[in-house]
């Protein structure tokens, strides 16, 4: 069975906030976020899309993106619950989504965070239709560093 996006509806803010609350204590532990402020905030912000990535009915993750100016992207929050991690399934949900928004990405990666930094530094140099991929310098202090690329659409194929 091949993974899905949907989008996260307003109504759906505890089920968020619930997923949110250990990835956020695994991704940011010194961070103070409340999860439930945080879900709020995600759902109801015009520039964000959120998705919950599902396996059939089941939902096994989440992904935030950022819509910023000049039709570029930044993927904010990227999630595969920890039951359902090490099947294949973050890589081919990152390359669902990324494929679905073809362009200019960005994303920062979590200091506290070292199997999210593996993944992502494989995942992305594995991944078809990535050009311009770059390393630079974290966006938050709660990150390590970031990276920058464009994802080609199915025409560039």
């Amino acid at each position: 069975m091949s993974l899905t996006l949907s989008l996260i509806m307003p109504r759906e803010q505890a089920l968020l906030a619930a997923a949110l609350a250990p990835y956020l204590a695994e991704v940011a532990p010194r961070a103070s976020i409340d999860p439930a402020r945080r879900a709020g905030q995600m759902l109801n912000r015009k520039d964000v899309t959120a998705f919950w990535i599902r396996n059939g009915t089941q939902r096994i993750g989440f992904a935030i993106v950022l819509n910023l100016p000049d039709d570029r992207r930044e993927l904010s929050e990227f999630c595969i619950l920890p039951q359902h991690r090490r099947r294949g399934w973050g890589q081919e949900a990152a390359r669902t989504l990324l494929r679905e928004f073809p362009g200019r990405w960005r994303m920062g990666l979590s200091a506290s965070s070292a199997d999210a930094a593996a993944f992502w530094g494989t995942c992305l140099s594995a991944m078809p239709g990535i050009r311009d991929l770059r390393q630079g310098a974290p966006f938050t202090e709660h990150q390590i560093k970031s990276y920058s690329f464009e994802i080609a659409g199915a025409h560039d194929d």
